[in-house]
């Protein structure tokens, strides 16, 4: 009886390992990876292979994390699409950035490769004369325009402190969870709709 059930255990875990391998996007893989973690464990704990068992303990640990992370991104992202269309979500997701007064943030017709939230200070735009400070995002539309170019110069008017995202993590988190780049461009519809003079930059 006991041979028998560290078969299933043997058979769960390779049908797991199998749906994880199969799996066409980051969450479903992370959930069956789990699993398999999970019967790989009762496996090797059964036939006393203590160092596979560890090797399992540890990714069992490090895809719950995964997994953990990305539930908590599609949450925060949610609250950010019914709320006031703040990009504090993203913040977990950025490296800081200093600017100095009178430092170009963007320049027009640059090549546009990362977007800006503006965690202390002001910037104008010098085509419009328009200010912006606290609690901007510039530049995440350059991740959708066709030649990848910017339209407007971005100017500090003050030293400013901001949070930096590549386009190319944009990129990854979208590929770890599609769900991530539709709750993105709805997110960028919304705030077209409520402030154009962002959409340029």
């Amino acid at each position: 009886m006991e041979h028998y059930s560290t078969e299933v255990i043997g058979i769960a875990t390779a049908a797991a390992s199998l749906c994880a391998a199969y799996a066409k996007t980051m969450m479903p893989l992370r959930v069956a990876a789990v699993v398999a973690n999970f019967f790989g464990m009762l496996y090797c704990w059964s036939e006393a292979i203590y160092s596979i068992f560890l090797l399992n303990a540890a990714l069992l640990s490090l895809n719950a994390f995964r997994l953990y992370s990305m539930r908590k991104l599609i949450r925060n992202i949610d609250a950010a699409i019914k709320g006031d269309l703040s990009a504090d979500w993203l913040l977990p997701y950025m490296r800081p950035k200093t600017f100095k007064a009178g430092e170009n943030m963007m320049t027009r017709r640059e090549y546009a490769s990362a977007a800006y939230y503006i965690v202390s200070g002001e910037v104008e735009i010098v085509e419009t004369g328009e200010t912006f400070g606290k609690g901007t995002l510039l530049g995440e539309i350059g991740l959708f325009a066709p030649d990848g170019r910017r339209m407007m110069t971005v100017r500090c008017k003050t030293q400013v402190q901001t949070a930096k995202i590549d386009y190319d993590r944009f990129k990854e988190l979208y590929f770890q969870n599609p769900q991530f780049g539709f709750h993105l461009i709805h997110l960028v519809v919304a705030r077209l709709q409520g402030s154009r003079q962002i959409a340029h930059y």
